[in-house]
C-alpha cells in the first residue's frame, strides 16, 4: 500500500473518531436529567392476573401484556429462573412480587418501569432488553445470542414454546461478538440457511430451506419497503429475527416473491441506563471503522427513548483490487405514555464497493466445473463498482382500547439511488476462460408502505381467542438506465489487468415498472387448557398489481393485477412446561408468470403461484438450552412452456423436504453452544416434458452443519475463546444434474476478554474466519457460482464512558 493511501487511511479514521466521540459526548450532556428524583407512581388498580408455572422470562413477557409494567434487566439476570404460577385479582406489583419470591432478583420501581438485577460480574457490556406490552422485546434467552422469541409477522411477539413454527432471533450481543457487519454474517451461524455471496460483497442474499430469499424482502420493524436494498449494514439493529419456511398469512407476499423464509430486523432502542458506547475496529486488509452507540431516555417516568448510532469506515479488503467505504446512520426514538405507544426510526446509508460488482454463471450444461480459485485474485477489475445511497423511516403506533384490545399503525418508506459498473461474467469451458459484457447501471426506487390492525383478547367459555385484523400496502415504483460495452476475456485463474471500457448512460431515468401489494389479513389463536393447546386459524387475501413502462417513451408495456387467498392452520400442544409438539400448514405467494410470444396463450398472466409448506415439529427448554426439531416438506411451483401443445402452463414443480435439528443456549455453566443440522432433498417433478422430473434441485446442499461454542475460561476473568465450523455438502448446478460443486468445511476462531480501565468496562474482540484458509465454491443458488472469501481477520475494541 502506497503512502498516500495510508495517510488517507488516517486521515479518514481521524475524523470517524473525532465524530463519534463528539456525538458521544454530546449524548452525554443530558444524562442529569436522568439523575434527577422521579415522580412516585401513582396506587395500581387490581387487575385479573392468570400465569400459569414457568420460566421467569415467559412471566415477565406475560405480566406486561396483562399489566402496564415494563420491565428492564440483563439476560443473566433471570437466566435459568423458573416462576410459579400466579392468578386471581391483585395489582401488578403484588403479582410481581410473587413472581420473584424466593428468587435472587430484586426490583426497583419508578412508574411504569421496573428495573431488575442481581449480582453480576462488573467487566462484562451487558445489553438491557425491554420486555413490556405488545411491542417491546422478549427477552434474551441464556446464554444472549439469541431471544426467549420475538415477532411472528401478524400474531405479534410469541415465545419460544408457544409459536407453531420454526424461527430463531438473533441479538445484539452475538452481532458485537460475531462483529457482524451484515446480516449474512449474522445468519452463518443458522443452520437452516446460507449465504449465496461471502463477507464483503456489497450484497446479501440467502437460501432458507433450500429456496432463495432476496435481500430486497427483508423487512424493517415489521415493513416490507425500508430495510436497505443490497445490503444492511446492523449498527441500529437490536435483533435479527429468522422464520423458516413460506409466510404469507404472516407478513404478506414478499415484494419479491421470496418463499423460504422471512427475515425481520429489530431496531435498536434506548434502555433504562444512558449508554456512550465507543467501538474501533479493524477488518483485514485495511479497513478501519468507528462507531458510536449513544442512547438515553427522558421523563418523570423514562416516557421518552432516544438511540443515536453512528458508523464510518472504509478501507481495502484482503482481495485484490477489492474495497469498501460506508457512512451510516441510525436514529430510533420511543414514547411511552399510558395507553399509547410509539416509536419511530430514520436510517442513513451510503455504501461504496469495489471490485465485487457482478456475477458468475457457469458454463453449457456437461461441461464441468473446475476447482474454485484463489479468491485473493480478484476476477471482478478494479473500475467494477456498487454505489448504493438510501434514506429511509418507519412510524409504528399502538394503542390500547381497553386492557384486552389495541389497535395499531404503521408507516415507512425509502428512497434508494444506485448506480453501478459491472462484469457479469460466463464461464466458457472448464480451464477457466470467462467472458463478459460490462455494463453500467443506474437505478432509482421509491417505496412507501403502510399497515393498520386491531389485536385482542376475549374468552368464550373454557377458550381464550386472540384475534388480529390486518390491512396493508406497499407501493414500489422503480426507474432505471442500462447500458453495455463490448464483450471482454479474460480467466478465473490468472485474471486479466483489463482496460476500463467507456459507457456512457442516457441522461435521466426512465419509469421502469409499478408494483402495488395490498392485502386483507384475519387470524385467531384459540387456547384451551390454561394455554396447553393452541390453534391459530388464519386467512389473507392478497392482490398484487405489477405494470412495466418503456423507459424511453414512457409506455406501458405490460399489466399484471391478480390477487390470491392464502389460509393457514397451526397447532400447539405443551404436554408438559418444558415440551411444545407442533404442526402448521401454510403458503407463500410469487408473483405469476406470462406467457410468453411464440406460445399458443401469449400474453396470458398466471394468479400469484402458490407455495405450500406442511411442517412438524418439537421444542424443548431445558431452562438454560434448548433444540427444536422440526420435519418439513415445501412445494413451489414453476411455470414453462410445454414443448408438446407450446402452450405456457404453470405445472413445474420443486418439492423440499427436510429434517432440521436446532440448539441454542447455555450447555453448561460458562459454555454457549449455537448451531445445528439441516437435512434436505429437493428435487424436481412435473418439468417440461418429464426430461428433469425426479433430479435434484439446484444448489440445495443436502447437508448442512453449524457449531458455534464459546467458552468463558476460568483461567482468566472475562476472557472468552470461541470455535465455529459449518459444514456444507455438495450442489448441483443445473437443473439437468450435470454440473456439481462440491462441499467445503470452514473453521473460524475467536476470542475476546472483557476487563475494566479506571471504571470504564473495555472489550477486545478478535475473529479470524476461515482460518484454514479454504478455497472452495460459496453457493450455486439461481444457477450461479460465488467464491467464498479468503482467510480473514478481524478485531475490535469497545469502550463504555
Amino acid at each position: 500500500m502506497s503512502n498516500r493511501t495510508n495517510r488517507a487511511m488516517a486521515k479518514r479514521l481521524a475524523q470517524s473518531v473525532a465524530l463519534c466521540l463528539e456525538l458521544a459526548a454530546l449524548g452525554a450532556l443530558p444524562a442529569f436529567l436522568l439523575a434527577a428524583p422521579l415522580k412516585a407512581h401513582a396506587q395500581d388498580a387490581a387487575v385479573q392476573i392468570n400465569l400459569p408455572a414457568q420460566p421467569l422470562d415467559d412471566s415477565l413477557i406475560q405480566l406486561g401484556r396483562q399489566t402496564s409494567l415494563q420491565f428492564f434487566y440483563t439476560p443473566e439476570t433471570v437466566a435459568g429462573l423458573r416462576a410459579p404460577g400466579v392468578a386471581g385479582r391483585m395489582t401488578a406489583e403484588q403479582a410481581l412480587q410473587q413472581l420473584l419470591a424466593g428468587t435472587p432478583v430484586e426490583y426497583r420501581r419508578s412508574g411504569r418501569n421496573i428495573t431488575l438485577s442481581r449480582q453480576v460480574s462488573a467487566t462484562q457490556l451487558e445489553t438491557v432488553t425491554v420486555v413490556g406490552r405488545d411491542g417491546s422485546l422478549p427477552p434474551v434467552y441464556a446464554g444472549g445470542q439469541v431471544a426467549t422469541g420475538g415477532r411472528i409477522g401478524l400474531l405479534g411477539n410469541r415465545g419460544f414454546l408457544d409459536t407453531p413454527f420454526s424461527a430463531t432471533q438473533y441479538t445484539s450481543q452475538l452481532i458485537e461478538d460475531q462483529q457482524a457487519q451484515n446480516i449474512g454474517d449474522v445468519l452463518v451461524n443458522d443452520p437452516a440457511v446460507r449465504n449465496t455471496y461471502s463477507r464483503g460483497a456489497g450484497r446479501d442474499e440467502f437460501n432458507i430451506r433450500g429456496f432463495t430469499l432476496f435481500n430486497h424482502d427483508v423487512s424493517f420493524n415489521g415493513l416490507y419497503g425500508v430495510a436497505p436494498r443490497n445490503a444492511s449494514s446492523l449498527i441500529g439493529v437490536e435483533r435479527v429475527e429468522v422464520l423458516r419456511g413460506p409466510n404469507a398469512l404472516l407478513n404478506g407476499m414478499a415484494p419479491y416473491g421470496s418463499i423460504g423464509g422471512s427475515i425481520n430486523l429489530v431496531p435498536k432502542r434506548a434502555g433504562a441506563e444512558p449508554l456512550n458506547r465507543l467501538t474501533l475496529s479493524y477488518i483485514e486488509d485495511s479497513q478501519i471503522g468507528a462507531h458510536a452507540d449513544v442512547a438515553r431516555r427522558f421523563g418523570d417516568e423514562q416516557q421518552l427513548g432516544v438511540r443515536l448510532n453512528v458508523l464510518r469506515s472504509g478501507g481495502d479488503m484482503n482481495i485484490d483490487g477489492a474495497g469498501e467505504d460506508m457512512g451510516v446512520v441510525a436514529l430510533g426514538v420511543d414514547y411511552r405514555s399510558g395507553r399509547f405507544r410509539i416509536d419511530g426510526d430514520l436510517n442513513y446509508q451510503n455504501r461504496v464497493t469495489d471490485a465485487r460488482s457482478g456475477l458468475l454463471f457457469p458454463p453449457a450444461a456437461g461441461v464441468e466445473i473446475g476447482d474454485a480459485p484463489n479468491p485473493r485474485n480478484n476476477f471482478f477489475p478494479s473500475w467494477t463498482y456498487w454505489k448504493a445511497k438510501e434514506w429511509s423511516g418507519a412510524v409504528r403506533a399502538e394503542y390500547d382500547l381497553a386492557p384486552d384490545w389495541t389497535v395499531y399503525g404503521a408507516l415507512g418508506g425509502r428512497k434508494h439511488d444506485f448506480e453501478s459498473m459491472q462484469a457479469n461474467w460466463l464461464m466458457l469451458d472448464d480451464a477457466g476462460t470467462i467472458g463478459a459484457r460490462p455494463n453500467r447501471l443506474r437505478e432509482s426506487l421509491l417505496s412507501k408502505t403502510a399497515e393498520a390492525g386491531l389485536r385482542g383478547r376475549f374468552q368464550t367459555g373454557a377458550l381464550v381467542h386472540e384475534p388480529t385484523l390486518s390491512v396493508s400496502a406497499l407501493d414500489i415504483d422503480y426507474s432505471s438506465r442500462r447500458a453495455n460495452s463490448d464483450i471482454i476475456l479474460s480467466n478465473l485463474y490468472e485474471p486479466a489487468d483489463l482496460a476500463k471500457p467507456s459507457i456512457t448512460l442516457p441522461g435521466g431515468l426512465g419509469k421502469t415498472s409499478e408494483t402495488r401489494l395490498y392485502s386483507v389479513a384475519l387470524a385467531d389463536t384459540i387456547s384451551m387448557a390454561d394455554g396447553r393447546v393452541q390453534l391459530t386459524v388464519g386467512l389473507r387475501h392478497q392482490r398484487v398489481r405489477a405494470d412495466n413502462f418503456n423507459p424511453d417513451t414512457g409506455d406501458r408495456i405490460s399489466d399484471y393485477d391478480k390477487s390470491a387467498l392464502t389460509p393457514t392452520v397451526a397447532l400447539v400442544v405443551k404436554p408438559t412446561e418444558r415440551l411444545t409438539l407442533y404442526g402448521n400448514y401454510i403458503e407463500g405467494l410469487t408473483q405469476g408468470g406470462t406467457a410468453p410470444v411464440g406460445a399458443v396463450n401469449a400474453g396470458e398472466t398466471f394468479a400469484p403461484a402458490v407455495s405450500k409448506q406442511f411442517e412438524l415439529g418439537a421444542k424443548y427448554d431445558f431452562g438454560a438450552f434448548s433444540t427444536t426439531f422440526s420435519a418439513f416438506q415445501i412445494e413451489q411451483p414453476s411455470a414453462f412452456l410445454d414443448p408438446g401443445t407450446l402452450r405456457y402452463v404453470e405445472n413445474g414443480m420443486q418439492r423440499n423436504r427436510g429434517l432440521e435439528l436446532l440448539a441454542q443456549g447455555e450447555l453448561l455453566r460458562g459454555v454457549r453452544l449455537l448451531g445445528g443440522v439441516a437435512y434436505t432433498d429437493g428435487r424436481l417433478t412435473h418439468t417440461a416434458g418429464g426430461v428433469n422430473d425426479g433430479n435434484h434441485a439446484p444448489a440445495v446442499p443436502r447437508l448442512q452443519f453449524n457449531a458455534a461454542a464459546e467458552w468463558d475460561t476460568p483461567f482468566l476473568d472475562g476472557l472468552t475463546l470461541s470455535l465455529r465450523m459449518l459444514r456444507t455438502s455438495s450442489q448441483y448446478v443445473d437443473v439437468a444434474n450435470t454440473q456439481t460443486v462440491p462441499g467445503w468445511t470452514r473453521f473460524d476462531v475467536g476470542a475476546r476478554y472483557a476487563f475494566s480501565v479506571d471504571g470504564t468496562p473495555v472489550v477486545v474482540r478478535a475473529t479470524i474466519e476461515n482460518a484454514l484458509n479454504k478455497h472452495y465454491w460459496l453457493s450455486a443458488a439461481r444457477e450461479g457460482l460465488t467464491v467464498a472469501a479468503p482467510r480473514t481477520f478481524l478485531l475490535s475494541v469497545s469502550a463504555e464512558f
